[in-house]
């Protein structure tokens, strides 16, 4: 295939992707349908079908992109031989930034599981397990250094996953609480529930 023609292919994809990340953020996976779609990315109905073959196809590869992403994001931006307070903040200023700044993708990734069946939802858990380990790493560093005092590490990454990426549910630019309000008291809020009673937020620290 001549270039021009791979580069119009991958901006035809690109603009069908970000089409469904706005309509499924606005009006639901379920609630979408592929002539929505298609208006919305500028292309045919039967377009769509050069490269997904059909809605969950396409709601699967966005999933695993956003999951993809968002590792290789956070592994480009953590600290580097830093105590586990340190880190554990910059996770949190990080994630929750990533999902304000990006509140489709992370309402797509997260809120749209239950439109998957059970080999895709566990496709989307592996690929969710190496994020979560990241956290988890840095959960076992703090407890090991005896800044953290908790029981179990794997649910609480998972807790602290949940709550940090709900704020892209919530968060209105027009609210009271800016950004980097959010951001310090999410900070101060995870260092109360890994039991850190030394821990305190920096506000100067940036992921």
């Amino acid at each position: 295939m001549p270039d021009k023609a791979l580069k119009n292919a991958h901006w035809t994809e690109q603009a069908i992707r970000e089409a469904a990340i706005l309509l499924i953020s606005k009006i639901g996976y379920e609630s979408m349908s592929l002539r929505q779609l298609a208006t919305q990315a500028g292309v045919n109905p039967g377009t769509l079908y050069l490269y997904y073959q059909g809605k969950k196809e396409l709601l699967l590869t966005l999933v695993l992109d956003y999951l993809e992403e968002l590792s290789l994001a956070w592994k480009h931006c953590k600290p580097r031989n830093a105590k586990a307070d340190a880190t554990l903040q910059a996770f949190v200023a990080f994630h929750v930034r990533y999902h304000l700044l990006r509140k489709e993708q992370g309402v797509l990734g997260n809120m749209e599981l239950r439109s998957l069946d059970d080999g895709e939802l566990e496709t989307v858990r592996q690929a969710r397990r190496a994020y979560l380990g990241e956290l988890q790493a840095i959960l076992e560093q703090g407890r090991a250094e005896g800044l953290f005092h908790y029981d179990e590490p794997k649910l609480l990454s998972h807790i602290l996953f949940n709550m940090l990426t709900h704020v892209c549910s919530w968060f209105r630019p027009e609210g009271k609480l800016g950004i980097e309000e959010v951001v310090s008291q999410y900070s101060e809020l995870a260092f109360r529930m890994v039991g850190c009673t030394t821990c305190t937020v920096d506000p100067t620290r940036r992921a």
